[in-house]
């Protein structure tokens, strides 16, 4: 088919489109309407997606420690996470309302399964062979009755510390979500000269964990006086490398990197501005390079400590963070000439110390080369502003080629909608740190 071919099938197309499909093709709905449409929507769905049910959250936490008998796994569980918890305990329906709750005496009568079935429902490999756990402890613990497991010290008691109700005192009804199993595991894995084999860690049985609320699950490698620290949510379903090498763990952090920027929004709205204006790739690359080497120098600074470490400082920058944004969107709406280099760069600064509480929090406690850990996390993070600012600017484009006269009006309603969303941050941020 030849060019003009080509020319004469898409006029034929534009010519058929008003037919078939009127409401798609005309004309875009007023600006102020459009943005405000975009604001509700862009506010439901972040809210949406930060809902967090912080009271039910069922936890795993997991302490491994080398000993010479093999590796020991201090584990703490949420009871609805463990495999046929129905068997230690009973439901009740109340008041149109099914409740599960601990049966007290059949828990105390089954420790020794209990046990069994937690270590049975996790797997922990060695050189991608599962291992085989002994189990030298259990105990069930109520809500308000736990005792701490922060610690490796409180770790090793804690499944060897009974905290039940005193002597004589009536059973009391617990749900199982409020209820806590420690166990103490230990696993037949030997170090070698070089040290541990790639060891990993994964759970057979959260699949179905009741629908009660999310997991959060924490795992501490101690080893030679050092700790690693695994954070995830969710099922651990893949399996979580306890002692990767350099190459998995620069593989984790860019991927760690890559999902903060992608959760956090008011970043992610930020490069969405610096996107919009003309849509000269050189000028946008120069904006995202700015803003990047800004971020870059203040996450190093966070990292090593160099910021205040003051409580007012995070609710101040989260402050500062919304105010850029909406000099972003301010400015996209008036780019003729674009915002200033240094200007960008400033304001990444400032999101760099954003971003540097979120990278603090994941390295916590963690062995990780700093030096290494801020080059993969920083560079998963670019990936990621790169992402987004590439598929924003091919959107663009297409809106560009395929109706012209309506590109502008869209990308001043998507900057009105960012502004909007900027001005509801900025309140709600306010006050948050006064």
């Amino acid at each position: 088919m030849g060019r003009s071919d080509w020319r004469a099938a898409r006029r034929a197309l534009a010519r058929l489109l008003p037919r078939l499909f009127p409401p798609l093709v005309r004309p875009p709905l007023p600006p102020m309407v459009l943005s405000l449409a975009l604001s509700v929507g862009l506010l439901a769905w972040m809210g949406a997606a930060a809902a967090h049910p912080s009271a039910d959250r069922l936890v795993r936490v997991v302490h491994f420690e080398p000993r010479a008998d093999g590796l020991a796994a201090y584990v703490r569980l949420s009871l609805p996470l463990l495999p046929r918890s129905g068997d230690i305990g009973y439901n009740r329906l109340e008041s149109g309302r099914l409740f599960h709750y601990l049966d007290t005496a059949a828990a105390q009568a089954r420790l020794e399964r209990v046990g069994r079935l937690l270590a049975d429902g996790h797997r922990l490999s060695a050189n991608g062979e599962a291992v085989t756990a002994r189990v030298l402890a259990v105990r069930i613990h109520r809500r308000g009755r736990v005792p701490p497991f922060t610690t490796l010290a409180q770790a090793r008691v804690a499944a060897h510390t009974d905290a039940g109700a005193a002597s004589g005192a009536a059973p009391e009804l617990t749900e199982t979500r409020h209820v806590l199993v420690d166990a103490e595991l230990l696993y037949p894995v030997a170090a070698g000269a070089a040290g541990y084999p790639p060891l990993s860690f994964s759970s057979l049985a959260d699949a179905d964990p009741g629908g009660l609320a999310d997991i959060a699950n924490v795992l501490f490698f101690h080893e030679g006086g050092a700790v690693r620290t695994h954070t995830a949510a969710g099922p651990l379903a893949s399996p979580v490398p306890l002692n990767p090498s350099l190459l998995g763990a620069a593989r984790m952090f860019l991927l760690a990197g890559c999902e903060h920027i992608l959760q956090g929004w008011d970043h992610l709205l930020f490069v969405l501005c610096l996107v919009l204006g003309p849509l000269r790739l050189k000028p946008i690359a120069w904006r995202i390079t700015a803003f990047s080497v800004g971020h870059s120098l203040s996450l190093g600074a966070g990292l090593f400590g160099w910021m205040p470490s003051g409580g007012w400082f995070q609710p101040w920058v989260e402050v500062a963070i919304a105010l850029s944004l909406l000099g972003a969107a301010l400015a996209a709406l008036h780019r003729g000439r674009g915002a200033g280099l240094p200007s960008v760069a400033a304001v990444g600064l400032v999101h760099g110390y954003g971003l540097a509480f979120g990278l603090r929090e994941l390295l916590a406690d963690s062995s990780a080369p700093p030096l290494a850990t801020l080059l993969f996390f920083n560079l998963g993070v670019e990936a990621g502003q790169l992402l987004v600012a590439g598929l924003a600017w091919l959107a663009l484009r297409a809106m560009q080629a395929w109706r012209a006269e309506w590109a502008p009006r869209l990308q001043s309603c998507v900057a009105l909608a960012c502004a909007t969303v900027s001005l509801f941050w900025l309140a709600e941020r306010i006050v948050a740190a006064l």
